[in-house]
């Protein structure tokens, strides 16, 4: 009972802000968040759940607010552990975990798998500028930006590099300006239940 469900039901508009944030994040060359968190609806007619089921690895900094990482030599592997072991020898599954549904996500803050991102716009700037801009989220050394800091450097060839938006260079500009990731987080507020018009 979303107001974006309402939207799809044609019993609710969406403002200027929230639609152009809903164009974006459909959008193959600019957000592309829809790749990964279709807004359509199901074949059957059913409203979209906002995941794809799938499970990607996509090089989230290292949070050292989690008492675990206080340890240099621990690291979650998400479907590699240390959580489980049966996928433990599938290296090219290590670093990867769900993808979460979308529904209620202004309300599930901190975002990723280790609660590195306090807000949704840290959670949209960081998925559109990692690559154009890592040191914003990386730490800085003596060798330049260590990115995919919470990985080790073997497993780095895992993190999704290919798709829009992941797929800048250093030098490249970002998928989004601030104004569109502002917007498109307006659209993601439209994903909360208990839409009253």
């Amino acid at each position: 009972d979303s107001k974006y469900d309402a939207f799809l039901s044609g019993k609710a508009r969406l403002t200027d802000q929230e639609l152009r944030g809903l164009a974006l994040f459909n959008d193959p060359l600019k957000g592309n968040c829809a790749a990964c968190h279709p807004s359509a609806r199901g074949s059957d007619g059913s409203p979209p759940l906002f995941t794809d089921f799938t499970y990607d690895n996509l090089g989230v900094p290292r949070n050292d607010a989690i008492p675990a990482n206080a340890d240099a030599a621990y690291v979650d592997l998400g479907l590699c552990g240390p959580q489980r072991a049966d996928l433990g020898e599938r290296r090219d599954l290590c670093g990867a975990f769900k993808v979460p549904s979308l529904r209620n996500v202004s309300r599930t803050a901190p975002y990723f798998h280790n609660g590195r991102f306090a807000t949704l716009q840290e959670a949209v700037a960081f998925y559109v500028r990692r690559d154009t801009n890592p040191e914003e989220w990386y730490p800085v050394g003596t060798t330049g930006v260590q990115k995919f800091d919470d990985l080790p450097i073997d497993l780095h060839a895992n993190v999704n590099t290919t798709e829009a938006p992941y797929n800048r260079r250093l030098g490249d500009a970002p998928a989004l300006t601030p104004a569109e990731i502002e917007d498109v987080v307006a659209f993601l507020g439209t994903l909360d239940d208990g839409y009253q018009p």
